[in-house]
Order: structure tokens, then sequence, then C-alpha cells
């Protein structure tokens, strides 16, 4: 379900300085988001922030899109800051918040993209300009000029999780989650010496009109690999299905489908389909023990 609108800056106020003064302020907005589940049970969130990525040739192109510009940070009470990114490149219109893991598999954990509310519990969600210096690992390019302003709307999903034991990928809830939400908008204001001369904060209207939303848990049906279509055949038959899957669940899904692919499936071919596809990950065979390197 759609949200709000967002709008992120780091930008004068003003296009030039007014008749008499040297500077405007400078303003530093992000888009912060308090997200309540209501349910006796913890749930995911996915989060979508919606734009109209810049035309190729747009001025100032690369400061008009979320790619490599933006910090997502979640915090839930008892928990210290989770500090991520919103994942796309420059052509995407969808961006979704990225969080580092360390993962045993060769492909990232499908759970660095969620949000875990836990029962009862709220989820504090700022997505901000990356105006604040070199993060390592998870921002190493931050912005550094004033020159950056997006606007877009925010969706949120209750996508399917991946679970034990059989059928493996299910609904979180068997009815619509209650979830409260509130969104706004705050600002800071910076001098041209960098000082800080005035701080704001601005509710958002609800797309739904209403702070209390029944969100629709989302369902998935595996389809399983035809076992009649030669090995290179499923090869690129599974990473065409796996373009068609929610992005938060892929990964998982993933090690599904490689279980199901014979043992002299063309892993390389396999590769270069998920390339073709702009689908993020690659595989490997795992060695044996004792295998020579």
């Amino acid at each position: 379900m759609e949200v709000s609108n967002f709008e992120l800056l780091l930008k004068p106020q003003s296009p030039a300085a007014p008749s008499g003064s040297m500077a405007v302020d400078r303003v530093l907005q992000g888009y912060f988001l308090e997200i309540t589940n209501l349910e006796p049970v913890p749930l995911r969130y996915a989060l979508e922030f919606v734009i109209f990525p810049p035309p190729a040739g747009t001025p100032n192109q690369a400061f008009r899109s979320l790619a490599g510009n933006t910090l997502c940070i979640v915090d839930t009470g008892g928990t210290d800051n989770r500090f991520g990114v919103l994942n796309g490149s420059l052509a995407s219109s969808v961006f979704t918040p990225r969080f580092p893991t360390v993962s045993p598999s060769p492909f990232p954990a499908a759970g660095d993209r969620l949000i875990t509310v836990p029962a009862g519990g709220t989820a504090l969600v700022a997505v901000l300009p990356s105006a604040f210096g070199v993060i390592d690992p998870i921002e190493p390019t931050p912005l550094v000029m004033p020159n950056f302003e997006v606007r877009g709307f925010v969706r949120i999903r209750l996508p399917p999780i991946f679970r034990r034991p059989f059928p493996f990928f299910g609904r979180q809830l068997d009815r619509p989650a209650r979830t409260l939400l509130t969104p706004q908008n705050r600002a800071t204001f910076l001098t041209a010496a960098g000082a800080i001369s005035d701080q704001t904060q601005t509710s958002l209207p609800l797309a739904s009109g209403k702070a209390l939303n029944e969100i629709v848990p989302e369902t998935f049906t595996f389809l399983p690999l035809a076992t009649s279509l030669g090995g290179e055949d499923r090869t690129v038959l599974a990473a065409e299905y796996l373009q068609n899957i929610p992005l938060e669940i892929q990964a998982d899904l993933l090690a599904m489908l490689l279980a199901r692919l014979p043992e002299d499936a063309d892993l390389p071919e396999f590769n270069r389909a998920l390339a073709a596809l702009d689908i993020p990950h690659t595989v490997e065979r795992r060695r044996k023990s004792g295998q020579a390197r």
C-alpha cells in the first residue's frame, strides 16, 4: 500500500541570495516513518521508495536520483541504530533499503532488505541525504556539494518470508496486519558557515487518510522447474523465474532453485542469465572437503 510522498533535500533554500544578502541557508531534509506493529507476532516489512528516474542528459542527473546518495537508518526500541543505504541504480525507479549483513552463503541474505518490527513494537525509519562523511563500508562516496533533491512516494508491503518446514515461503499473517504509520519531513537549516540556524519537522498526509492501516500480507506459490527440460534450458528458466520474484526473497528462493538443478548444470551460464536480467546474485559450487583448490 502507498504511504505518503517524500522529499529529500541538500540544497540552498533559494536559487539566489536575496538583495542585500551575501548567502542563504542550506536545508538538509530527510524522511522519517514510524511503523507500529499492533499484531501479537513480529512482522517483517518491505519499504519501497518510488521516483521518476532522471532522463539521460538531465543537468546534475546524479543528484536527482537516490542511487548512491542516501542513508537508511532503522531504530527499534532496545536495539542500536541499524545503518544501510537505498538499493538501486541511476536508471531505477524503485529503491529498497539494504543493510549489510555477514552471510556464509555465496549471495547476500534476503533478510537484509526487510525491517523487522516486534509484536506491539515501533520502528523509526529515517532516510537522509548522505551528507555525513564516509561511513565505511556502508557509504564510501557521500555527498559533498549542496545540490541534491529527490521527490517521490513511499510504499509499504508485507512480503512472504522464508520459513521451515514446507511450504517454505508463506504469508506472515493469515489476515490483514494492523499497522500504525506516521510519516514526517524533518529539516535542519545550515548557515553558510555550517552552523545550525533552525530545525523543523512536518507531519505528512497519509495516502489512506488514516494512521491505522490494514496491510494485506502477500502470498507466494512455488512453481517447480520442469524436469523434462534440458539442463541448460532449466538453468535459464530458473533465472527468468527469479526475475518476477520480490527482491527481498530472491536469495532464499535462489538457494531452493539451485538444489533442484542437475549436478551438470552450467552455472556460468546461469550467472550470465542472472546478470542479463539484472538479478544481483552469482553462484558457485561449494568445494568438497579435501578437494584441491
